[in-house]
Formats: C-alpha cells, structure tokens, sequence
C-alpha cells in the first residue's frame, strides 16, 4: 500500500512535538481549497443531533454552520423528527430525514442512517459526525488525502473540547482567527470518544441493528473495519475536530450503558477485546500531510489501556452519572435559557 504525501511546497515545517504550533498550523485556511463554483460535493455528512433547544441548540447550530462553510460545500442530512430540528434545517437550508427504522424501543438505528445516507450521497464520501462538533477544512483535505491513498478506509480522528456558550460567526478567516486560540483553551479528549466516521460510499451496508445513542456501534465500526482488513486512520494530528462542551443530561433518562437497548447493542461486539478505540488504530494522517502505518505509544497501549477499561467496566454506571451531574450544574443552568 502507497503513501500518500501532499505537495510539500505549502506547508510549513512543523515539529510533530511542537504541540501547539502544530494546533495553530492545522486550523489554518487550508491550501488545497478549490473554487466551489465548478465543483459537486465531495462529501456528504450526516447526523443525528439532539432538539435544538436551549444551550443544546445553540452548539449543534454552530456545528452544523462550520459544516456549511468547507469547500467544496457538503451535502448535509439530519436524521430527526423532532420539529426544532426541522425549524432549524429551513433556517440552515439543509435536509431532514424523518423516517427511520427503530428498535422495539422506538429508538432508531444508526444502521438504517448509514443505509440512507449510502443512497442520498451526492458523491463518494460520507462522514457520520456528531452534532455537536465544529468542522475545520482539514477535514475536507483529509478525505482528499484519503480517497487518493486507499478505495477503503475509515478515518477518525480525537476532539478538543472547548466551552462555547453562544452562537458563533463562521465567516471568512475564522479558523485562523478563533479557532486556534479555542483549541488551545480546549482539552484533547481520550481516544475513546468517536466522533466522526469519514469512509468511501457502500463501505458498511451490512451493519448491524444498533440503536443510536446508546453503547457499542462506535467501537463495531472500527473493530469491523480493522477485521476486515481495512486501513483504520488515525487523523488527529491533521484534522481538527472542536467538541462544544455541554450537560449530559439526556443520559440520566435512559440507561445507555447496560440498559437492554445497550445490552442489544453489545451483542454484536462478541468480546470485549473487541471494544476498539482511535488507538487502535492501523495507520495515521500527520500533520504534514503523510499516512504511514501507526507504531507510535499510543497505539503500542491501546492492548493494556482496553484492559484496564474493561477491569473498571462494574464503575461506569457511577461514573458516568458523577460526570452528568457535573456537567449539567455546568451547562443545566444555561440551557433553558440558551
């Protein structure tokens, strides 16, 4: 398998330790932007984000504008049916999807997201993405990058999470202007949070029933793509992924751990070495533009760290109610009023 390498001739030299320069370096207005103009869609992103109310609302329409602004525009789809979603999709001028299959339960299935998106795909690349996250044009340049190196590939890549509390400008120049700073504010969460699935079209038309938002369909993705024997990338260092932080106070209405749905859901994991993270990872984009095969600590870990996990696996539950509880005398206050 080729690597691949960017024209060099654009970039600066940066230092794979030089952590922060290389932050400020990657959300830069990209080089490879082309006129928009005269091209289609390179990527189609979809979603399926929460209501669009309070602090909830104002985060996932920023995402959703940051969408808007790559080059080549995206084509974007919400899967909800909630009608703050469809007040929000006529204001942003993007597409809704109100029908989709559910479990017993009445949640609906990931799965049937991606079987749908596969045939609203304005070409051949989609990105599963939450909707709670920022996109910088890295993104777009990445898929570039991918689509020429591999027809296969799944690309990934961690987020930064950042506090913000009101609806932003995406104009002109605000990657260079804002967002490096934020990131540098912000905190590289652990490579077990997945929030963006970025693969060529068709890749997973035989995906399991997995009810969105509860456990297990991020980690089958990647422990799949890696059984397959499919690149599984590791983008962090090139892409740039902003996570708004927010309560979690959807997640004390159901038990999205060990609840049925979740047990549902776990069934097609099989093992729990099977729960694969960004770590595991079998390749990675760099900062300056390369994918060569992943060897670094981090990877070398994934094996003990996925140990240790499942040995506190009996704690989650208390955990994760500490961390809801936190974040929502955080973000709870606020998000009634916006």
């Amino acid at each position: 398998m080729r690597r691949y390498e960017r024209d060099r001739a654009h970039l600066p030299n940066v230092s794979r330790n030089a952590r922060r320069w290389t932050l400020r370096t990657k959300v830069d207005a990209s080089p490879l932007v082309r006129d928009a103009s005269v091209e289609s869609p390179l990527l189609t992103i979809f979603s399926a984000p929460k209501s669009f109310k309070g602090h909830i609302g104002v985060i996932q329409e920023n995402a959703i504008r940051s969408w808007l602004g790559l080059r080549p525009k995206p084509r974007i789809i919400l899967f909800s049916s909630e009608a703050s979603t469809a007040d929000a999709a006529r204001r942003l001028n993007v597409r809704v999807e109100t029908t989709v299959k559910t479990n017993s339960f009445g949640t609906p299935l990931v799965s049937d997201m991606f079987s749908q998106a596969d045939t609203m795909a304005a070409g051949d690349l989609l990105a599963f993405v939450s909707a709670d996250i920022i996109l910088t044009q890295s993104t777009l340049d990445a898929a570039r990058i991918g689509m020429e190196w591999s027809k296969h590939f799944l690309l990934v890549a961690q987020r930064h999470d950042v506090d913000v509390r009101r609806l932003l400008e995406f104009d002109e120049g605000w990657e260079k202007r804002w967002g490096a700073d934020a990131i540098a504010r912000g905190k590289l969460h652990s490579p077990g949070a997945v929030d963006l699935f970025l693969y060529p079209r068709g890749q997973y038309r035989d995906m399991p029933p997995f009810a969105i938002g509860r456990t297990a369909y991020d980690n089958w993705l990647l422990w799949n793509t890696v059984a397959s024997g499919i690149p599984l990338i590791d983008a962090t260092e090139f892409v740039t992924l902003i996570h708004q932080n927010h309560d979690y106070a959807h997640a004390l209405k159901v038990d999205v751990w060990d609840g049925d749905e979740a047990r549902e859901n776990r069934k097609w994991i099989k093992h729990w070495t099977n729960y694969y993270s960004i770590a595991h990872a079998t390749w990675t984009l760099g900062a300056d533009g390369r994918i060569a095969p992943a060897s670094g600590w981090k990877y070398r870990l994934a094996r003990p760290r996925q140990l240790i996990s499942h040995a506190f696996r009996a704690s989650r539950r208390i955990r994760t109610r500490v961390r809801s509880w936190r974040f929502a005398r955080r973000y709870g206050a606020r998000s009634n009023g916006g």
